[in-house]
Parts: structure tokens; sequence; C-alpha cells
């Protein structure tokens, strides 16, 4: 079943593209999203060899995004996991901090997240305003932005997979992940309207 971090990341992996240097860029060299200095430390602290930056993969790095970014949103409501988790990894967990201190924390999840997104937006500018060298990345900032707006609507539609759980052959009930199965000789369905069918076959 998909973990609300693989969920959280699915948006995000978009959005950290392959390899650039772009002479603008403070962070320098960044592959998948991670930085030469973080993806320099994060070895270290494992005596892992230093693979080149070039040639990360996604196995290479997704450890490190859910060791050092997803705790700072784990402790969150889903979608607002989602969306805190994503700015976390642009932005570093410290300034998700203050972002979350800077929207008022009532309201559901969603209305939450879409404050915290607009906490985004103005961070990206107040970016722009501040290092005005900063402008050429704006266009693809703001882009995250509406994507992520786009993302938090559509979390808002998707039905609850019912919590239906099944008996694995070793006796053990495991949590159905909504896809169609057959068990003990019925059908489960699970259609988009969240509606749950059984068959008998």
């Amino acid at each position: 079943m998909t973990t609300d971090f693989e969920k959280a990341h699915e948006f995000t992996a978009k959005w950290e593209g392959g390899y650039v240097n772009h002479p603008a860029d403070k962070g320098g060299p960044t592959n998948l999203g991670v930085t030469q200095a973080v993806w320099e430390s994060w070895c270290r602290e494992r005596g892992l060899p230093v693979k080149p930056m070039r040639a990360l993969t996604l196995p290479d790095v997704l450890p490190l995004y859910e060791a050092r970014y997803w705790p700072a949103a784990s402790g969150l409501p889903w979608p607002l996991s989602g969306v805190a988790y994503d700015i976390a990894v642009n932005h570093g967990p410290g300034n998700l901090r203050l972002m979350l201190g800077s929207v008022p924390g009532t309201g559901t999840p969603a209305e939450r997240a879409m404050r915290l997104i607009d906490a985004r937006e103005q961070f990206f500018r107040n970016i722009v305003k501040a290092r005005p060298s900063q402008e050429a990345f704006l266009k693809g900032w703001l882009n995250r932005v509406a994507a992520q707006r786009d993302w938090l609507d559509e979390q808002a539609v998707q039905p609850a997979v019912p919590r239906v759980f099944l008996r694995d052959m070793a006796g053990k009930n495991v949590l159905w992940d909504g896809k169609p199965t057959i068990y003990n000789g019925t059908r489960l369905t699970l259609y988009p309207d969240g509606a749950l069918q059984l068959e008998r076959e």
C-alpha cells in the first residue's frame, strides 16, 4: 500500500528534475533535487562512497529525502503533510517551520494546506525582492505553486479507500489496498466514487 511519504514524493519528484548547475543558483550542482553539499554530507554521515552528482538515481536519494525532509511534515494530517513535505524539500525544514508558524492553525487540513501554499508563494516573491538576480527563477517557482494548488484540489476529491482487512496465507490480517481482487470466492471492486462492490464468483 502506498505510504503518505510515497504519495507526497510523487508530486515532489516531478519538480526535482535531473542534473543542473545553473550559474545563478547558489546551491551549485544539483541532481534529483539534492545539492552537492547535502549529498556529500549524507554520504559522510553514513560512511558511503560519494557517488558523482551526475550519476545519482532515485533509489540513491529516496532514503535521504525520507530521513531529512519527511520528518518535518509527517506529524501533520494529510494532505497538509504532502504540501509541507514539498516545501521542506524545496526550502528546508527550518523555512517550513517559519511558514507553518505564519499561518493560522485552524480549519480542515486542506484549508490549512492552501494557506501554507499562499505563504510559500509570498516566500518566493520575498526572495526576488531581496535578491533581484533570482528573478530568472520566479516563473518556474510560481508554476510549482500553481501545480501544488491543483494537486491539493485533486486530493480533496479522491475517495478514501474503505478500511477492509483480508486474511493472508499466514493467517494475518492485511489492510486491503483498494485494487480489484478475489477473496474467498468474492470479487472486491472499488469504484471511483468510493463505492465498494462485492460479487460472488
